[in-house]
């Protein structure tokens, strides 16, 4: 969930204090995603519409409330800086005569540019002196400019889900009812969605529903406040957090501050008010997950603890209004949660007289996806997948054991009485009750961690984590199968999300295999369609973790030198990858990017064939095949790195790897020199087809060293220099 939106700023101090700028969006009850994201679109869209629109303001705030979206503008100047248009003419020795009186040339520029031909400056350029003529048109009023600006910024406001009333055609995430348009004390006259802008906005819906004119746009926070809004945000974050850890404290609790109900909570008050509501003792029996889930998901309520974090009965709602009738407000919330409690008990109780193994084969009337079959289907598929997992990794009979036991009973869950009631808890679920049915410990954690990552949590559990990757490599597969791959921005299956997990599952493990084998092994490069859905998979799972690469800092360049030389074991391209970003910060990468750079490019297609020692005359020639043959030899150490399959599972870690391809390039510096000499003193492209042939294998050779580690031909680079990171 996004967090609020900081202030934008304008990015052009005024040159004297100006008005400051109130734009009000008023609807009805937003959802409190949509109240999220209108103000972080305006926060990012506003300063650059104003920029454009040649309008200098000071700052750009955004905020947003349940009833609102809001941009603020902080020393707007009064007028649009002025256009200056210069525009380059035809040379002065053609502009003008040997006495300096303008030709035709000059006089018909200036005409066609609108300005009198004695206005033309002459200009030094690199080409030469030219003649320019220079026009400025007036900026006009800023209250002028935003009567068109506004509306067209409210109107590019776009949400997931929008809606249209009435009989317009306008689509917003809730109706519009009002508008508010300050400029200082001056209603900017506009409209959106068939409400004209005015000085009238609404406080409170029941603490004060009735319109409140603002006088001025400075005093608009203090008006609302006496109408119990709170506009900020982080104001009323910081009210709702301190008032429920108040309430807590009360009867000796402590409040658990769920981060996204929290998030949500902020965006469905104007007006906090929170209170401490209780529950029979008799429901802490249920599962703390249970009940949390009833609490926050279901009724917006945050749980409360004692001091070693268990659960008390008890609980803080947030109410959008004053103390006033709070018991009675009180009184409604326990008996709405009794009812919910109630009934999550007996759902529990029911679920209990059967055991979860007992439940798999009832999956077969339960469908996971169009065209992807039943969750019995799925089943099968994970317990295959099982196997291929516990080949490629070199399990030990143990733990595939209790991987293929885990994968067998982790769909079972979906047909319980609790998940169907509160799909959130599916694997939780499971995992509980797998540890009632005395199943093992990591059987019922993995069935639990199956559905991670969710957020930063990744799955903590080895078991987990293998049952995790199987069950979003079966879905990305089975449906990249069945042709169903994401389109633009369209992923109504969560591809991307399950390739985004399996990347972040498979680095945060270390976990050695190949991709291609992986796909292979589900069966899913099998058939016609076969090469088709091992390119899609491999193409899914490297463009995300190019992504999460780039977000570590990497530069998009080096990302990309890294994943063309080879992105099937995805911990070793990003071991080749941050190694390589490390090297580039040092002076000897310009060294080994020349020497590859300069052998690459002469190099034509096809290969060259082996080299011949005895067609190196030149004493460069033999320099070159020296260093060759050092390097080669650690070469193939490097290159047995990048093996996921060699070895018995023992292959190195991501650190060693990084550090070892670290090493690998540091030693490939010394190729530097003799390929500066080489192409200094020989002539690469002899005459002699045999000595030419010669000398492009030992520059093959040079290739053939470092593009195992990176494609150095992908580094931007400037100037003849290897770009460096700043």
């Amino acid at each position: 969930m996004p967090r609020r939106p900081g202030p934008a700023a304008g990015r052009r101090r005024s040159p004297r204090a100006g008005a400051r700028l109130v734009f009000e969006i008023g609807t009805e009850e937003l959802p409190p995603q949509a109240a999220w994201d209108g103000a972080r679109q305006l926060a990012e869209q506003a300063p650059r519409a104003l920029e454009s629109a040649r309008i200098a303001v000071r700052r750009v705030t955004s905020f947003s409330t349940p009833r609102r979206l809001v941009l603020i503008a902080d020393d707007v100047q009064p007028r649009q800086r002025d256009l200056v248009r210069e525009v380059r003419g035809p040379a002065v020795r053609v502009a003008y005569d040997a006495h300096g009186r303008p030709t035709a040339a000059a006089e018909g520029f200036a005409r066609g540019q609108g300005v009198p031909v004695s206005a033309l400056e002459r200009r030094v350029t690199p080409q030469g002196e030219y003649v320019y003529a220079v026009r400025r048109e007036p900026g006009a009023a800023a209250a002028e400019v935003l009567r068109t600006l506004l509306p067209e910024l409210a109107a590019g406001l776009t949400f997931p889900k929008a809606m249209r009333w009435g009989t317009g055609t306008v689509r917003f995430a809730r109706p519009v009812r009002w508008l508010v348009a300050l400029l200082g004390s001056r209603v900017i006259a506009c409209e959106f969605a068939g409400v004209a802008a005015g000085r009238r906005t609404y406080g409170h819906r029941i603490l004060h529903p009735a319109a409140v004119p603002v006088p001025r746009a400075g005093s608009y926070e203090a008006v609302l406040k006496r109408s119990f809004v709170l506009l900020d945000p982080e104001e009323r974050r910081r009210r709702v957090a301190d008032a429920a850890r108040k309430a807590a404290g009360e009867i000796g609790g402590r409040v658990v501050l769920d981060a996204d109900l929290l998030d949500e909570t902020v965006q469905l008050v104007e007006w906090p008010e929170a209170f401490v509501g209780r529950f029979a003792d008799e429901f802490l029996a249920l599962p703390r997950e249970v009940l949390i889930t009833v609490m926050q998901h279901h009724q917006k309520y945050f749980a409360v603890e004692d001091a070693g974090g268990a659960l008390l009965p008890a609980f803080v709602g947030v109410r959008n209004g004053d103390r006033r009738g709070l018991a009675i407000v009180r009184e409604g919330n326990e008996w709405v949660l009794r009812a919910r409690l109630a009934d999550g008990r007996f759902f529990f109780e029911e679920d209990r007289k059967r055991r979860l193994a007992d439940r798999v084969q009832g999956l077969q009337d339960l469908v996971f996806l169009d065209r992807l079959g039943t969750m019995a289907d799925k089943t099968v598929r994970l317990e295959r997948l099982a196997g291929v997992l516990a080949r490629l990794l070199h399990l030990a009979p143990s733990q595939s054991d209790l991987l293929r036991r885990a994968a067998h009973l982790s769909k079972a869950d979906l047909i319980t009485q609790v998940v169907r009631e509160l799909p959130e808890l599916q694997g939780v679920m499971g995992g509980i009750y797998a540890r009632l049915d005395g199943e093992p410990a990591a059987v019922a954690d993995a069935i639990r961690e199956q559905y991670l990552p969710r957020g930063a949590v990744l799955p903590s559990t080895p078991t987990g984590a293998y049952l995790a990757l199987a069950d979003k490599a079966d879905t990305l597969l089975s449906a990249l199968a069945a042709g169903m791959a994401p389109s633009g921005s369209q992923d109504p299956y969560g591809l991307r999300r399950a390739a985004a997990g399996i990347v972040a599952i498979i680095l945060r493990r270390g976990m050695r295999l190949s991709l291609a084998d992986l796909a292979r092994g589900a069966g899913a490069a099998a058939g016609p369609d076969g090469a088709r859905v091992l390119e899609e998979w491999q193409s899914a799972l490297r463009q995300r973790l190019r992504a999460m690469l780039i977000d570590e800092g990497i530069s998009y360049d080096t990302v990309d030198a890294a994943l063309d030389a080879g992105a099937d074991d995805l911990v070793d391209a990003a071991a080749r990858a941050r190694a390589l970003w490390e090297f580039r910060r040092t002076a000897a990468f310009a060294g080994v990017y020349t020497a590859f750079d300069r052998a690459a490019r002469i190099l034509p297609d096809g290969a060259p064939g082996p080299v011949r020692e005895d067609l190196c005359a030149a004493p460069a020639e033999r320099a070159l095949l020296q260093s060759l043959r050092d390097a080669q030899t650690d070469a193939q150490a490097w290159a047995a790195l990048g093996d996921p399959t060699a070895g018995d599972g023992t292959a190195p870690g991501a650190d060693e790897l990084a550090r070892r391809y670290r090493a690998a390039l540091e030693r490939l510096a010394a190729l530097a020199a003799p390929v500066d000499r080489f192409f200094e003193d020989v002539l690469v492209m002899d005459p002699d087809e045999g000595v030419r042939q010669n000398r492009l294998a030992l520059l093959a050779g040079v290739v053939a060293l470092v593009r195992p580690i990176a494609d150095l031909s992908r580094v931007v680079v400037g100037e003849g220099k290897a770009a460096a990171p700043s």
